[in-house]
């Protein structure tokens, strides 16, 4: 199955899937992506150790960690220019108010909203970390 395919795949499977933390926050969306994508488990220490904000942050805070773009600069392959984005990409997206994890897909990014994924444009990512690592 190419990215595309995996990538379409992934999204209509997590499309109406509510918020909810320690199950599908913004750190998981992008975490079981990059699983679901690559194999690779970049939570796997983190996964059902929380239930909810505070939770997650103590979890954050136990590994050096304290915040969403900290954890993406830990566990995910180097920044690359928004400019390079492509399709399945990881994002840093401002959402309301505050630095979220994304995936990159067309001309947007889509993000963990209250009821299920929500699309923003491209303008809200404010930093990208690609799927496999790549010199640009």
């Amino acid at each position: 199955m190419n990215a595309t395919v995996k990538l379409a795949a992934f999204i209509n499977q997590r499309n109406c899937m509510p918020f909810q933390w320690g199950k599908n926050d913004c750190c998981l969306l992008v975490a079981d992506w990059v699983r679901f994508a690559t194999g690779q488990d970049v939570a796997a220490d983190f996964r059902g150790k929380y239930r909810s904000e505070n939770g997650a942050f103590k979890q954050l805070f136990k590994r050096g960690l304290n915040d969403v773009q900290s954890v993406f600069k830990d566990r995910l392959n180097p920044e690359i220019p928004i400019a390079y984005a492509r399709r399945g990409d990881c994002a840093l997206v401002e959402f309301n108010g505050e630095l979220v994890g994304g995936i990159v897909t067309v001309n947007a990014v889509v993000c963990v909203g209250e009821y299920g994924l929500v699309t923003k444009p491209m303008s809200y990512v404010k930093a990208v970390y690609p799927l496999e690592p790549r010199n640009v």
